[in-house]
């Protein structure tokens, strides 16, 4: 279909992340956090979304019962050498389209800033690591860097459980067995996934995003047998990610899924995707390598997210690494400016920073 062709092929050398199509709206591109509308492309009407529609309908196995019964679906779809993840739902009587880009190939680590967190990830041998930040941060990028290195460099067997899978990973020094969830596809629900993961002989498990308290005691039994155990969360920071479990269990359960966590947890890596000075995405980590002072801190009656980051602040000789630290570090380096970082950090972080900024034998400039 020669619309579709042209809309993902203007967004693959616009660079775009995402792709967006809506009733009585042009085209339009996500460049660098930033919306381009593509004024030289007619509004899209009820005609066009219909047949983008039956389009997806022809290439995608029971898209077209999921999408009528739920008005709403997610799968993905490959053009040329690029995947797309894609969302369709309805807005006012009409389909509105939303794309993911997923670049192609190798992830370059070096471009994209996370070699030195993927090495540290590679570091553990066993127990639960935790990629978060909100939408669009990168999560599912880092953790496909991490399992593109595995499958390079180590003998292990990795399970993936994905809705839908996005990067594509074959199988190298490592097993790779990526299932996709759906009535049609390799697993029927999350759940049925999950049970059989605890069967698979997995070395690493990845589990996507960790929406409840169900997956989470899953991934704390898979943890437990010895294996990795790898997911994502929707969280601002490594701290508020303990929380945020926490959270998900009742008052009574709270002390056991501390106590669990804290032997269990060994990695969290919270990231903000940011724009540069040179006006492209970057990426700002936050590192939590939990050691004895973190573990006993988690398993706290009271718990505090400012006693966790207080320590990931004070530990950087541990692997930790502070949004602090980060933000004061890319400004020292003329990566970011103030103003960037005012919107992108809590008011209450920036005396820590231009203090750090000082340090760092940078130069602040309001």
């Amino acid at each position: 279909m020669d619309l579709i062709y042209s809309i993902i092929s203007k967004a693959i050398e616009m660079e775009a992340t995402d792709i967006h199509l809506a009733p009585h709206l042009v085209p339009v591109y996500r460049v660098n956090r930033k919306l381009i509308f593509d004024e030289g492309m007619i509004p899209m009407d009820e005609l066009s979304l219909d047949e983008l529609l039956k389009f997806f309908y022809n290439n995608t196995p029971a898209l077209k019962e999921k999408f009528e019964e739920r008005k709403q679906a997610d799968f993905s779809y490959s053009y040329k050498d690029t995947r797309f993840r894609i969302n369709i739902s309805m807005t006012k009587g009409l389909p509105a389209f939303s794309f993911r880009v997923i670049p192609n190939g190798e992830i370059d680590m070096g471009a994209l800033g996370i070699r030195d967190i993927i090495k540290k990830m590679q570091r553990i041998h066993s127990g639960m690591i935790l990629v978060t930040g909100k939408v669009n941060s990168g999560k599912s990028t880092t953790m496909n860097a991490f399992l593109q290195e595995v499958n390079k460099t180590e003998n292990k067997k990795i399970v993936t459980l994905e809705d839908p899978i996005e990067y594509l990973h074959e199988s190298n020094k490592s097993i790779v067995i990526q299932k996709e969830i759906g009535e049609n596809s390799d697993v029927l629900s999350f759940k049925d996934g999950l049970v059989n993961l605890l069967r698979e002989d997995a070395d690493i498990a990845v589990l996507g995003e960790i929406r409840d308290k169900e997956t989470m005691n899953v991934a704390i039994d898979l943890a437990e047998a010895g294996g990795i155990v790898i997911g994502t969360l929707h969280t601002r920071s490594c701290g508020e990610t303990i929380e945020r479990i926490i959270n998900m269990y009742d008052l009574e359960y709270q002390m056991a899924i501390k106590n669990s966590m804290s032997s269990v947890l060994k990695m969290v890596v919270s990231q903000r995707l940011v724009v540069s000075t040179k006006n492209n995405l970057v990426l700002v980590p936050e590192i939590m390598m939990v050691n004895s002072t973190i573990s006993a801190q988690m398993r706290q009656e009271k718990f505090s997210v400012s006693d966790i980051e207080d320590s990931i602040h004070t530990q950087r000789d541990n692997g930790c690494l502070s949004y602090e630290t980060s933000f004061a570090d890319m400004y020292a380096k003329g990566i970011l400016d103030m103003a960037t970082i005012k919107e992108n950090i809590d008011g209450n972080r920036l005396n820590t920073i231009k203090d750090l900024i000082v340090a760092f034998g940078g130069e602040i400039v309001q």
